[in-house]
């Protein structure tokens, strides 16, 4: 399996266009990598792709990949999505991809996601034919499509995991079971495994065992304290009440993990998290767990 890091950053990217905080400051600098808003595309065989999250960047995300870059006049490699949850930068790139001639594509979300996406309009058309918007029914694995292009039962199998979350804000925060998904996937001819996690507000068992699982995981590494908007003074509300388990602290990401075989990658950065900068404690507190950040255009085969 290829997995391609398409964006590693949280809703607004680094930098921000409207912020100036240190790290946004020091990417506008060129003193540290820019971050588009994060997702993941995986390959079994390097010609078929499939999306994990689909961001509003998306098209620079394509063309910063040659794989994914189209080959008939109107075509793409891109035959399929799965989505998280439906926050704004997880699945505004498909307002981005409504030209898209006469390819369709296979995307797969929990039920709730998918009723929450159809009441958007610029979302709505992906739930017609010729798209299929299918349900990853919680716990289970996804079942294949008769489609051509469906990369999912072919070369790839995807187990949705219900991890703990919340709607957006634009559907109001409401806890419900499916608000929030991880997908575990896993090569059918090699065996490789992986766990796309970018956002949970706490580590229930289940994902849990996944992680155990998996040989490469992308975690929620969005905020690194739970305070950490208020204290920087770019928003009044915390890490928790915003769906994302901090990474430091007792409680936190990091000290709640323990030893893990998986290489554990954070994704999903927000611009205030004082992680991105690598001279920062929190960045070497990180990298003493053996964790990493990822970046975009970071590359790995399963």
């Amino acid at each position: 399996m290829i997995v391609r890091v398409l964006g590693s950053a949280a809703g607004g990217g680094v930098p921000q266009w409207n912020c100036a905080c240190f790290n946004c400051s020091e990417a506008r600098a060129g003193r540290t990598p820019r971050r588009t808003q994060s997702g993941l595309a995986v390959s079994a065989d390097g010609e078929r792709w499939l999306l994990l999250n689909c961001s509003p960047d998306i098209a620079e995300q394509v063309e910063a990949f040659v794989p994914l870059h189209p080959r008939p006049p109107r075509g793409t490699p891109i035959g399929g999505m799965l989505f998280t949850d439906a926050n704004v930068d997880h699945l505004g790139g498909l307002a981005v991809l409504r030209q898209r001639g006469p390819h369709s594509f296979v995307l797969r979300s929990s039920a709730l996601v998918r009723a929450i996406a159809k009441a958007q309009p610029a979302f709505a058309p992906f739930a017609l034919s010729p798209h299929s918007w299918l349900e990853a029914p919680l716990h289970g694995f996804c079942p294949p499509t008769a489609e051509a292009n469906d990369v999912v039962g072919d070369a790839l199998s995807v187990r949705a995991i219900p991890v703990a979350g919340t709607t957006p804000g634009y559907d109001g925060r409401r806890e419900l079971p499916g608000a929030v998904v991880a997908y575990e996937i896993r090569d059918r001819t090699s065996g490789g495994r992986l766990l796309f996690a970018p956002v949970f507000a706490e580590l229930n068992s289940e994902l849990r065992e996944a992680i155990a699982a998996a040989d490469v995981a992308f975690l929620d590494g969005t905020f690194f304290y739970d305070d950490e908007m208020p204290a920087a003074g770019l928003m009044d509300k915390s890490a928790r009440h915003l769906g994302h388990q901090p990474l430091g602290g007792p409680d936190g990401t990091l000290a709640l993990l323990g030893p893990v075989n998986a290489r554990i990658i954070f994704t999903h950065i927000n611009n205030s998290n004082p992680a991105l900068n690598p001279d920062s404690q929190e960045s070497l507190a990180l990298r003493a767990c053996g964790a990493e950040i990822a970046y975009d255009g970071m590359e790995l085969t399963l």
